[in-house]
């Protein structure tokens, strides 16, 4: 079952680029779970509360992958929330490596110059974000999965080049 899993710092697009995604291919897709999670929502999040959402994370690529589902898109995934804990708290998520190695692709999606705010948002700056977003990059390297990077900075052409990526892994 290939997994392809968007990534990248916030004001990315990820979430328009998923959804864009899992229209084009009719492919199901797992959403960002802490956009809906109370904690998260109302700014009291804790390390525990990133490792929850963590976990969840897993469950829903085991649940998809136990109840056959064929391909699967995901608006981020264990990157992200590790590189949250690990920016905010000072701590990784445990297994949060081993879930980012469950993916086919991961797409690390570039952050946008125009600033769009957001209630879960925090860096206004574009050079925060793009001195993150080279973190990311970083931490891909680093575990060894397989990614791309999608630099467009419009959706159409976000979703061509997210779709050329993705089409290098099917047959």
């Amino acid at each position: 079952m290939p997994i392809i899993v968007l990534t990248g710092v916030e004001n990315a697009g990820k979430t328009t680029l998923t959804k864009m995604l899992s229209e084009e291919l009719t492919w199901p897709w797992i959403p960002e779970f802490a956009r809906t999670d109370a904690r998260v929502v109302n700014q009291a999040t804790e390390h525990q509360d990133l490792q929850r959402l963590h976990d969840a994370f897993r469950r829903s690529l085991d649940e998809n992958r136990d109840n056959g589902t064929d391909h699967l898109i995901c608006d981020t995934g264990a990157l992200v929330l590790d590189m949250w804990s690990r920016t905010v708290f000072h701590r990784p998520l445990h297994g949060a490596e081993e879930t980012m190695r469950n993916a086919d692709l991961h797409l690390l999606c570039h952050t946008l110059n125009e600033w769009e705010p957001d209630p879960l948002r925090t860096l206004p700056r574009l050079s925060d974000r793009i001195a993150l977003q080279d973190e990311y990059r970083q931490r891909l390297i680093e575990t060894g999965v397989r990614y791309a990077e999608i630099s467009s900075t419009t959706p159409s052409d976000r979703m061509t080049e997210a779709l050329q990526h993705i089409r290098t892994l099917l047959p």
